[in-house]
């Protein structure tokens, strides 16, 4: 216990700044910004912009099941800019018996230094467009998974021809 003499009062007040100016600079240092919602998690990356400088991380064929048919291929796509991952399926074909196929694109980012888990995806591609990509996860820190699935009209294709099989990066 802290005696009170003269100067008993300024030493209370000196030691209590002290306290807090220490609990600020542990508190701030402690928290994490990546844990924040980033505002690319769940965004488009060709509305974003961030689809204009990516670069494939893995890719793999889209095998019909049983197969070694390819009918398309999935990539594992990055932004340096934006330090993000999407999942990007193309498909070799785009009309399913007159309407659109339906190709689906989904990833997964671990919780850990970038975020909680999350899980985003997209399916049902618009007519005559080869390419769907699922939506963003944002990962500076973080190794990526997903899937996804090309659809023929008839059958569907997966990686290596293996339903929920991933890749990653």
């Amino acid at each position: 216990m802290l005696e009170l003499n003269s100067g008993g009062r300024r030493k209370t007040l000196a030691m209590a700044f002290v306290a807090a100016a220490f609990a600020t600079v542990f508190t701030v240092q402690g928290a994490s910004p990546a844990h924040a919602a980033s505002p690319y998690d769940g965004a488009d990356p060709a509305a974003t912009g961030c689809a204009s400088n990516a670069k494939t991380l893995a890719s793999a064929p889209l095998y019909l099941p049983g197969t070694t048919r390819q009918v398309g291929t999935i990539e594992m796509r990055y932004s340096n800019t934006c330090l993000t991952q999407w999942i990007r399926v193309q498909s070799n074909t785009t009309s399913c018996s007159g309407h659109p196929c339906r190709n689906n694109a989904e990833i997964t980012r671990p919780a850990g230094a970038d975020g909680p888990a999350l899980t985003v995806g997209r399916g049902n591609v618009a007519a005559g467009e080869p390419y769907q990509w699922s939506l963003m996860v944002y990962t500076p820190n973080t190794r990526s998974c997903g899937t996804g699935s090309a659809d023929t009209g008839v059958n569907t294709g997966y990686p290596y021809g293996e339903w929920g099989r991933q890749i990653c990066g």
